[in-house]
């Protein structure tokens, strides 16, 4: 079968879709799915691996991998879903990938409701772009794709729980699942105007914890060990990591300590989050981070630090490029120019492309803006276009040997 052909068929499968498309998105946000909300997460799941299973896909709710002692919050997060057609043992061929988490409160959807505004050619609702769209676009993709046997090898559809929080459970689902697959494509928001991701940040979130001594402010203060003290000096050293030119940011989020104003305080913390363009940057963020943590910067305080490099950089390279060209040939069969486009945020896209390996396309779900605030919106119009793009892509990367040049 020409790819042609193929575009025919998926353009004719998809192009009645959107009432379709439209309700099972509302389905999806009407239900709140903050990443520590694991009820919200897993029905999310839940009906992302029902419909997929009235398709014909064998999906599982996969069981949570072990936590780090230190980071035992982990173990409350919710668990990742995947879904697979094509033959048990051929590897996991084209891999889509998405998460059911969103950074908005349980209570959410209610007070800001999921709403279709034609004229203006805009969905709203929490997590409508990001990235609910884009799960509702791998769910008609992947359907069209098995119904009409287009793709020559398997399809494995990875759905992630904790992407907002940097996947320190769901990339571990990742690797498993998809070490050895021929191309990912992630379902992230487009950028509004045909755009799609080649190269992204990688973050990391980090937890310092420091012990002092409690002492009477006033009559024992020397006796005491402030273990805000030593925390606020070291976060002038951790904002001294700071490159803005390089792309390095280095964040401290959240901080909170002590017992009384009157009380030497005996303990502190604080959450960083970083930025990096090169993995060799995070990296290199981190261990200088552990260091001025674990150093002495005030006698009698100790201190420790957790967590590390959460989301990877999706860096380019020759591979992905050459699936970036596919993507665009796929977009000018389907009339829709695309552009690539460089993101100073992260996503899951990067764990794929610079650990495992594998040519990786990033922002390949529906359009939108504004993610992450109460203004968020996806473009209606590009819902079931980008459904089509997921799935066409899909086909001209399986057909084609991405580790060979173009001659």
């Amino acid at each position: 079968m020409d790819i042609q052909t193929c575009r025919a068929i998926i353009e004719k499968a998809l192009r009645g879709q959107e009432a379709a498309m439209l309700a099972l998105l509302k389905e999806l946000v009407d239900i709140d799915s903050p990443t520590d909300c694991a009820e919200g997460v897993r029905r999310v799941g839940q009906v992302c691996a029902d419909w997929l299973a009235r398709a014909g896909f064998a999906t599982a709710c996969l069981p949570h991998a072990p936590v780090p002692e230190d980071e035992a919050w982990q173990a409350e997060l919710a668990s990742a879903w995947t879904a697979r057609h094509g033959a048990a043992g051929a590897g996991p061929g084209i891999g889509f990938i998405g998460h059911m988490d969103t950074v908005f409160p349980v209570g959410t959807a209610q007070r800001r409701p999921f709403t279709v505004d034609r004229q203006a050619d805009r969905v709203y609702g929490p997590g409508v772009a990001d990235m609910k769209g884009g799960l509702v676009a791998m769910l008609f993709a992947a359907r069209t794709l098995a119904e009409h046997d287009l793709l020559p090898c398997p399809l494995t559809l990875m759905f992630s729980s904790d992407e907002e929080l940097g996947s320190p459970t769901s990339s571990q689902a990742l690797r498993r699942h998809l070490q050895g697959a021929h191309a990912v494509f992630c379902a992230e928001p487009g950028g509004v105007g045909g755009r799609v991701t080649v190269s992204r940040k990688g973050s990391g979130h980090m937890h310092i914890r420091v012990q002092g001594v409690a002492a009477h402010a006033g009559r024992d203060y020397a006796n005491g060990a402030s273990a805000i003290l030593a925390l606020a000096r070291k976060v002038l050293a951790y904002d001294r990591l700071v490159d803005l030119p390089n792309g390095v940011t280095v964040n401290t989020g959240l901080i909170s300590g002590g017992s009384s104003a009157n009380s030497v305080a005996p303990w502190a913390e604080a959450r960083l989050h970083l930025t990096y363009r090169r993995l060799a940057d995070g990296e290199r963020v981190v261990a200088a981070i552990r260091d001025i943590t674990a150093a002495e910067s005030l006698p009698h305080t100790r201190a420790t630090a957790s967590g590390g490099l959460r989301l990877y950089p999706l860096e380019r390279t020759a591979a992905g490029d050459r699936l970036f060209a596919l993507v665009r040939e796929a977009g000018r069969l389907l009339d829709m120019p695309l552009e690539g486009q460089h993101y100073e945020s992260a996503a899951e896209s990067g764990f794929c492309s610079s650990v495992l390996g594998i040519p990786t396309i990033c922002c390949m779900g529906p359009e939108g803006e504004h993610i992450h605030s109460d203004k968020e919106y996806l473009v209606l119009s590009s819902l079931v276009p980008r459904a089509m793009l997921l799935a066409l892509s899909a086909v001209m990367a399986a057909r084609t040997d991405l580790a060979v040049p173009v001659v």
